[in-house]
């Protein structure tokens, strides 16, 4: 199966501290591909870069053979390359449904706002319920939604997802899992970033292990979940 996304020898440094070491990655359409790891691992770091946010000290990155090593980060948007920000990064002092039309500024006139808008509102009810009102008083899993959302809006071709259930319920957590899920299953990709393992393992078709800016295990999510040492360093097992 030829790659979607594809990642060869990314190289991110944060002065003399090398955070990303030369990884290799590929995101196959449809499927979901997951980042695990420790915190400080390069997780994010990894996501950035690729969204053009962290300059790429060395590396390629190409979706569907574009090369976007050195677009800036509204083209990547606009090629389809769109990123759910690690702590959400909603616009608080907007409404929900500004927040979300938002989503679709590389689209201008491109998209029928009423119909992206009530298939947003279709996915996450809660924030039909809310549309009106200020993203601030939204509750965390509200925000991942809402977030989650205005990416959307933008027609991803491949979503990234960094760090999701972070400070959320369990409940709250399946929740939006079960959505991931969902919006996979009509097609498509995702790079999900995650260090709740065991959840990013279950969901995912493919799934790395990265420490210390360097990829030490890949396989599909079912076999990382089965693996010894993923287990004793992740799962607590």
């Amino acid at each position: 199966m030829s790659a979607l996304l594809q990642v060869r020898g990314l190289k991110v440094a944060y002065g003399h501290i090398q955070a990303v070491r030369g990884i290799d990655l590929e995101l196959h359409e449809g499927q979901i591909t997951t980042l695990v790891g420790a915190n400080g691992a390069g997780k994010s770091t990894t996501l950035l870069a690729l969204s053009g946010l962290v300059k790429k000290a060395a590396g390629q990155v190409t979706l569907g053979g574009q090369d976007l090593s050195r677009m800036a980060p509204h083209k990547i948007v606009a090629s389809g390359v769109v990123q759910v920000a690690e702590g959400r990064a909603t616009l608080t002092t907007l409404t929900v449904q500004e927040n979300l039309e938002l989503g679709a500024y590389t689209r201008q006139g491109r998209y029928n706002r009423a119909q992206e808008l009530d298939a947003i509102y279709t996915l996450f009810p809660v924030l039909r319920e809310r549309a009106s009102g200020l993203a601030g008083n939204l509750s965390g899993g509200e925000q991942q939604m809402l977030a989650i959302g205005r990416a959307l809006m933008a027609k991803p071709r491949v979503l990234l997802l960094d760090e999701p259930s972070m400070g959320l319920a369990p409940l709250v957590v399946q929740g939006i899992f079960r959505t991931l899920r969902e919006i996979n299953q009509a097609g498509l990709t995702i790079f999900l970033v995650e260090q709740n393992v065991r959840q990013a393992l279950k969901i995912a078709d493919r799934a790395y292990v990265i420490e210390t800016g360097s990829i030490v295990l890949s396989g599909t999510g079912r076999e990382l979940l089965v693996n010894p040492k993923v287990q004793e360093a992740y799962l607590g097992s």
